[in-house]
């Protein structure tokens, strides 16, 4: 909670414009709390006796267990400062981002959805680069099985939400769960029921229907 008050979750960039150290066991500088202005936050940061949007990161401790082939056992301490040279990001840690130059790599990106994040960051299409080669059936070849179900079953809820609000629907289409409530609709309005508003896409005709073994 306190990172997120401060604009300081994994992904929000910065510059670094000053820093503390301290003496280690060993006489050598150890860095002790780094001053980092953050850029483009979403609202302004204030923290006591510092510039505005200009936060202190501290070091965290991680323990590592070790074990050797013998049985014996090490615990390993690691002291460190979390930030990382802003060279590139991952297509999840960019999101919520807009940049007036992109530089993408869709190489290794496993879906469309990752293929989407990328490159809407974008700002214009003039200062978007691709920078190799990709594969195009991640965007052609329409969305995977368990997606076309997620969107199919979201277009019931709706339609259960929209009867609800109507007063239209029955007493007895109920559940506790979001599979029970959608089994419970399928039993009353017919297995074959497709909403009039659901896009061509999407609909489940009768060679392929929505099966009910995938909704239970």
């Amino acid at each position: 909670n306190y990172a997120t008050e401060l604009c300081m979750t994994h992904g929000q960039e910065g510059h670094i414009v000053g820093w503390q150290s301290k003496i280690g066991l060993r006489k050598q500088q150890i860095l002790d709390t780094l001053f980092v202005e953050l850029k483009d936050p979403p609202h302004t940061v204030q923290v006591d006796g510092l510039p505005d949007n200009v936060v202190p990161v501290y070091p965290t401790t991680n323990t590592v267990q070790i074990m050797l082939p013998s049985g014996t056992k090490y615990y390993i301490q690691r002291k460190q400062v979390e930030v990382l040279v802003n060279f590139a990001m991952t297509d999840f840690a960019s999101q919520g981002k807009t940049r007036p130059d992109n530089s993408t790599d869709l190489h290794n990106l496993s879906s469309h959805q990752a293929y989407y994040t990328a490159l809407s960051r974008s700002a214009t299409a003039a200062g978007t680069l691709i920078l190799q080669g990709f594969d195009p059936r991640k965007i052609t070849s329409g969305c995977s099985g368990s997606l076309r179900q997620e969107f199919r079953e979201l277009e019931l809820l709706d339609a259960v939400t929209e009867l609800r609000y109507q007063e239209k629907l029955p007493k007895e289409v109920v559940g506790e769960t979001r599979n029970e409530l959608l089994q419970s609709f399928r039993e009353w309005k017919g297995e074959h029921y497709v909403p009039k508003v659901v896009h061509k896409a999407i609909r489940w005709p009768k060679r392929d229907p929505l099966v009910e073994s995938e909704v239970v």
